[in-house]
């Protein structure tokens, strides 16, 4: 499992469009047949400051700001906007939220925000996933041979930027089969293949939020009525010395204990029956409510081939 360290920079001039926005990318590319595991990355800013627009007047409405990404396959934009002044969103386009799988590191900086305070005329925003601490320890695989920095930029309109950025990538390489990598790759091919518009929150009146999730008595059943004897719970779950004595309980008994644990009742009683809670179930036995063990596991068929038959 040997250890690589990436040097490696994007440099260059980015001409923004008429609509203020600029791309550009790098490919560097890794050995086949291995799993990369990011051990430690960095990006630094060889400009030493901003490099983007600068506001020439507190009046300039202009906005500036950048998404810097490392990520197996090169980045594109979305259909979702980034950036907020006073709840307005500054910038269309924006590339993929920093959580998402294919994303190795991603940086955001923002100038020229405020309008109303000379003190912040020119400061930057700038925001690091994962940040300094975060990346300096194991966080994320892949199996794809090859990495990209892509860089997108928001400015004036035709406007000449300088850009120069450098990584420092601490990889750790392991050797894993054709099967392995094949389908590691297979899978980040379909996870770079972004989503134009993300929405994953659920949104609820905050006059209903009590009882959706919890406490349970406002969705039916009321949970604290039921108790359960300490008789039942200790045949139920035994956490007692592997050499003291106790009553054992056959299978069949705990798969009917579990199952009234699960009973469905009216919204003004209490979960469960016959002495068993619904919170029983969170000390279920692996393996064992679950229904009838088989004595042996099913026998193999081949076909001539060599490959297992599935029925």
């Amino acid at each position: 499992m040997p250890t690589v360290e990436i040097r490696d920079s994007i440099v260059g001039q980015v001409t923004t469009s008429e609509l203020g926005f600029g791309y550009m990318t790098r490919a560097i590319q890794l050995k086949d047949g291995f799993r990369h595991s990011i051990e430690a990355i960095q990006m630094f800013n060889d400009n030493g400051g901003m490099w983007l627009k600068t506001r020439e007047s507190l009046e300039d409405p202009q906005n500036a700001g950048y998404q810097l990404y490392v990520s197996p396959f090169p980045m594109l934009q979305t259909g979702m906007e980034w950036g907020l002044n006073a709840g307005t969103s500054l910038f269309p386009g924006s590339g993929q939220l920093a959580g998402e799988e294919n994303i190795l590191y991603k940086e955001t900086g923002i100038t020229g925000i405020d309008e109303n305070n000379g003190q912040q005329q020119n400061k930057t925003w700038i925001e690091r996933f994962p940040d300094h601490a975060l990346g300096a320890t194991p966080t994320t695989n892949w199996y794809t041979s090859h990495i990209y920095i892509t860089l997108f930029v928001w400015n004036t309109p035709l406007t000449v930027v300088d850009v120069k950025y450098s990584l420092f990538a601490k990889v750790k390489q392991t050797k894993v089969s054709a099967a392995e990598e094949s389908m590691g790759q297979y899978r980040e091919f379909l996870t770079s293949q972004i989503q134009s518009l993300q929405s994953t929150a659920v949104v609820y009146s905050p006059a209903k939020v009590s009882g959706y999730v919890f406490p349970m008595w406002r969705y039916g059943g009321q949970r604290p009525e039921l108790m359960m004897s300490s008789t039942n719970i200790l045949r139920y779950y035994n956490n007692i010395a592997s050499n003291a004595n106790q009553d054992m309980q056959s299978r069949d008994d705990l798969q009917e204990g579990f199952k009234k644990g699960t009973t469905m009742v009216a919204f003004d009683q209490a979960f469960g029956s016959d002495g068993f809670p619904d919170w029983v179930t969170i000390l279920d036995v692996a393996g064992v409510t679950t229904g009838p063990i088989r004595s042996f596991a099913p026998p193999l068929k081949f076909a001539d081939n060599g490959n297992t038959l599935m029925f």
